[in-house]
């Protein structure tokens, strides 16, 4: 079990409100662009409802491989992908999850997970 577990399983089932209600009101939430270099900012419930609304339900699933928390932080790495086929990413999390177990701070950095990830223990 990790504190990110509850988020991960919402999203992936395209549950707005339980991913939302994993996140407190002043969540700030910090992710890499997909259409452009950069990281997109999204901050607060607002934002962050119109960001899950719009990201919407995705074929692919998160699986956390490895997670380390110290007091309120999060580290996590993972693989997103496919049931059963090899990872099409790679992610680094760092969250602050508060006592409640919501998250106040997330920062992902995600790539293109190299063909033979798999085989390099990942």
């Amino acid at each position: 079990m990790t504190p990110l577990d509850a988020y991960y399983t919402a999203l992936d089932a395209g549950d707005v409100e339980a991913t939302l209600a994993c996140f407190t009101d002043d969540a700030v939430y910090v992710r890499p662009a997909l259409d452009e270099p950069g990281l997109e900012l999204v901050r607060g419930r607002d934002e962050l409802r119109a960001f899950f609304v719009a990201r919407g339900k995705r074929d692919y699933r998160h699986i956390v491989r490895a997670c380390a928390v110290d007091g309120a932080r999060c580290l996590v790495e993972g693989v997103a992908g496919m049931e059963g086929e090899p990872p099409t990413h790679a992610f680094l999390v760092h969250a602050t999850v508060e006592p409640d177990g919501r998250i106040a701070r997330y920062f992902a950095l995600m790539a293109k997970a190299p063909d033979d990830w798999e085989s390099l223990g990942g």
